[in-house]
């Protein structure tokens, strides 16, 4: 890919949002100069019916297409501009959500440490993660921490009813220890998986058969890698190479794909954005170096997105994934 991978790492932080004052003032320099059509623009209800497009396109073309989002917790809680209405339209549009760093705050590695949870944070994710869960759907969580906690972190996760995993920050590497209850038996649907393993940034393969290589060598019952190797996607064949254990067993593969977000190392990206963004394109993002904040509400982001053969959910559908793992679903905080 050349370029090192975004990853999956904005935590919600509560009503004043994660930004903080660097991109409050991106924000004020990319703000639409028209004030009362972007004040028609609900961001929380954009993302909302953005999850309800692709998740209704791609099964009318794979009735079992999945879809797990990356960041809708703040989607969840009944506000305001928020209604009930929404958080009911988004589970029923998701199969899985997938929250980060639930138990500690932070990532603990190249000296950082992290804190546990404070226990009014704790259980407000608590409860904004109990609706998908009494809906029926899956809650995966990944914690950035050190090999040595994650038997504590499995074990909470599992009594709160999530499936978590460990994981480095940068999402690079396949842990040399086994897979959490590592089994043989088919995994067709999110509840059947015990396991899971995010894999998004493949440069420390040396090539591209090494990294198909590593990951189909591997017992996991869901992962969830990039469409792309070298700007190049992944083939039926290695999509379907994949979907198989190592152990013989079947497992569920998806996709990332970013839908708050548009980043300058996609097939997508043309040169003339850098210098002349267009009206979709927002402020860019301190955090994350080539990624630019998206109005997702937009036509042109859209088509980018679905709805032909070169769009980015139709090539993950193409290359025969499973589903889709759809990242930035925070873009709306950016917004507000």
């Amino acid at each position: 890919m050349g370029k090192i991978k975004k990853g999956i790492a904005a935590l919600l932080l509560g009503a004043a949002g994660f930004f903080g004052m660097q991109q409050a003032a991106d924000i004020a320099d990319t703000a639409p100069k028209d004030a009362s059509a972007h004040a028609a623009v609900s961001p929380e209800t954009s993302m909302v019916e953005l999850a309800e497009k692709l998740g209704c396109y791609a099964r009318k073309r794979d009735p079992g297409f999945l879809l797990v989002g990356n960041g809708p917790v703040g989607l969840l809680e009944v506000t305001r501009d928020n209604p009930e209405e929404n958080v009911v339209r988004l589970v029923q549009a998701l199969d899985g959500v997938l929250m980060e760093s639930v138990f500690y705050d932070g990532y603990e590695e190249n000296g950082n440490e992290v804190e546990r949870r404070d226990d009014e944070t704790e259980e407000f994710l608590a409860s904004m993660l109990r609706k998908p869960l009494l809906a029926g759907k899956r809650v995966l969580t990944i914690e950035y921490v050190k090999d040595d906690k994650t038997p504590e972190v499995v074990r909470r996760g599992s009594a709160a009813g999530y499936l978590t995993e460990r994981a480095v920050r940068d999402l690079s590497e396949i842990p040399a220890r086994r897979p959490q209850e590592e089994n043989a038996e088919d995994v067709t649907s999110l509840k059947q998986a015990k396991n899971f393993l995010v894999l998004l940034n493949p440069e420390r393969f040396p090539s591209r058969k090494a990294y198909i290589d590593a990951l189909a060598a591997t017992n996991y019952d869901l992962l969830i890698v990039d469409l792309y190797y070298n700007d190049i996607p992944l083939t039926p064949e290695e999509t379907a190479r994949l979907k198989k254990k190592a152990n013989g067993g079947r497992r569920l593969l998806l996709s990332y794909m970013s839908i708050g977000e548009t980043e300058t190392y996609r097939p997508y990206w043309k040169d003339e954005w850098t210098d002349h963004r267009p009206r979709w394109i927002a402020g860019s993002n301190p955090e994350w170096q080539n990624n630019y904040k998206t109005r997702y509400w937009m036509k042109e982001w859209e088509e980018i997105l679905f709805g032909s053969k070169d769009a980015y959910l139709d090539q993950i559908i193409a290359a025969g994934f499973d589903g889709a793992f759809l990242d930035v679903m925070d873009a709306w905080q950016y917004f507000k």
